[in-house]
C-alpha cells in the first residue's frame, strides 16, 4: 500500500432518500471531455435528471451543496475561493449553473473540470483486471483496486495535486487530497461522501445501502 492511499479520497454522491440525480444539458455533455473549457462558450449547465417525474409526483428534492456528476464536482462559491488559492495544473474551477425544477438559475456555482490527467497509478500495488481477449497495449486499464504511485506524486508539490485524475484508466474518478476533504467536512457540505483510496474497491459505491467510508 502506498502512503498516498491514506491521504487521498474518492468523492461520490451521497446515497440517501433525498439524493438528487443531476444531469447535464447536451452542450455541457459535449464539453466535458479532455479539453480545456473556454469561458467564451458560457458556463456549464446542470439540472435534475428526473425533473419531469418529480414534478408529476409533487416531489421537490433539496439541492445539495456539492453535486457529483459524471466524474466532475459542482461546488459552491466558498469552495471555489478555497481552491483558487492553489495552482492545480490540468484542473479548471469553471463557472457552472444549476437550473432547478422551477427553472430558477443558481449561478453561484463552479465545476471542477479535469482536462489533464496524472500518470500516478502504481501498477504493482493496484489490482488491475484487463480482459486479455480484448485489451491491447496502450488501452486504458480496468482498475479494480487502485494504488497511487509514491514516486510519481513525490515529484509534484502537494499544493499542485490537491485534486487529480489518474491517466490511462477506464473509469477516471476524481481524487481529493485530505486537505480538500477536511475543508468540505469543516463546511459541512451536503451531497458528497468519500471513500479513502486504501478502502476503495471499484463497484462498492453502487451497492445498495452504501453510505461512504468517511475515515478521516
Amino acid at each position: 500500500m502506498s502512503k498516498y492511499d491514506q491521504e487521498y479520497y474518492l468523492p461520490f454522491a451521497a446515497m440517501d432518500d433525498s439524493k438528487l440525480f443531476v444531469g447535464m444539458d447536451k452542450k455541457t455533455v459535449m464539453r466535458r471531455g479532455h479539453r480545456k473549457l473556454n469561458l467564451s462558450e458560457g458556463p456549464m449547465f446542470y439540472m435534475n435528471s428526473y425533473k419531469v417525474e418529480d414534478k408529476k409526483e409533487g416531489v421537490k428534492l433539496p439541492i445539495p451543496d456539492i453535486m457529483i456528476v459524471a466524474g466532475q464536482m459542482v461546488i459552491p462559491n466558498e469552495m471555489m475561493k478555497f481552491l483558487r488559492v492553489f495552482d492545480l495544473p490540468g484542473i479548471q474551477v469553471f463557472p457552472a449553473v444549476y437550473i432547478d425544477d422551477d427553472d430558477k438559475w443558481h449561478e453561484n456555482l463552479s465545476v471542477i473540470h479535469c482536462y489533464k490527467r496524472v500518470d500516478c497509478l502504481d501498477f504493482e500495488k493496484s489490482r488491475i483486471k484487463n480482459n486479455p481477449k480484448t485489451w491491447e497495449e496502450g488501452d486504458d486499464h480496468k482498475v479494480k483496486q487502485p494504488s497511487l504511485c509514491e514516486a510519481a506524486l513525490n515529484a509534484i508539490p502537494e499544493e499542485n495535486r490537491l485534486i487529480l485524475k489518474i491517466n490511462k484508466v477506464s473509469l477516471p474518478h476524481l481524487y481529493c487530497h485530505q486537505r480538500v476533504v477536511d475543508f468540505i467536512r469543516k463546511m459541512k457540505y451536503t451531497g458528497v461522501q468519500f471513500i479513502k483510496v486504501a478502502d476503495f474497491e471499484e463497484g462498492m459505491q453502487n451497492h445498495e445501502g452504501f453510505d461512504g467510508v468517511t475515515t478521516y
